[in-house]
């Protein structure tokens, strides 16, 4: 049996159920959909199976389930208004011509969490810079900076664009940043590869990002206390 993402089978059914009353009132609802999905599934975890026991395992797992459909749900939203925000002022993302770009830079795909008890901080300011300005995404549906919250569980998502101008080396240095007003700000750099050919699945997975909470700040606020 293929490697599947479970996660694709939830956002696809979270997605369909909200859409279903305006279904008649969405232009191009199939391509709507599909640019919904994207979105969400472009910010949160995958989950992988292969095999029927995956599927049954992923699915009797009540507590990972009803909090993923929760998280898909606030993400589903956020899409939507999105999507809808963007085809007001854009036309549809045009990757017919973004594949044919001299290079490419994979996905940035990391998680930020408190240092001490490894809690979900929402709300943390994540930037990627390039050259001390905040980096160019690779269409207008990606955000940067990007602001984390419960939904997709302090991670982050990038999907920076390649300019002819960053030249033509191996690798090109980034530059990520973390700010929230309870935690010390951090700097974490990285270096992307160029890529030659368009490649939406290759990710670049950064180490856990660990934030410090300032002096005299109670986190009893990331503990639920």
């Amino acid at each position: 049996m293929p490697v599947k993402n479970l996660m694709e089978e939830i956002v696809n059914s979270v997605v369909t159920e909200i859409l279903a009353k305006e279904k008649e009132k969405i232009p191009d609802y199939e391509t709507f959909k599909d640019d919904v999905v994207a979105y969400v599934l472009n910010r949160i975890p995958p989950k992988y199976f292969t095999s029927e026991r995956g599927i049954l395992h992923g699915k009797l797992d009540s507590k990972y389930t009803i909090q993923t459909k929760a998280d898909v749900l606030f993400l589903a939203y956020e899409a939507i208004s999105t999507v809808k925000s963007r085809r007001a002022s854009f036309e549809h993302s045009d990757y017919s011509k973004i594949v044919e770009k001299t290079g490419f830079f994979p996905h940035i795909f990391g998680e930020v969490l408190e240092e001490t008890t490894f809690s979900v901080i929402p709300d943390v300011e994540v930037i990627l810079l390039y050259e001390d300005e905040a980096a160019g995404m690779i269409d207008e549906s990606w955000q940067n900076p990007y602001i984390t919250n419960k939904a997709t569980m302090s991670y982050f998502h990038f999907w920076p664009d390649y300019e002819d101008s960053m030249g033509r080396k191996s690798e090109i240095p980034f530059t990520v940043v973390f700010r929230n007003d309870k935690f010390e700000e951090k700097s974490v750099d990285i270096a992307l590869p160029v890529l030659s050919s368009f490649d939406a699945s290759n990710s670049h997975i950064m180490p856990i990002t660990l934030l410090r909470v300032k002096e005299g700040v109670d986190i009893s606020f990331l503990l639920g206390e």
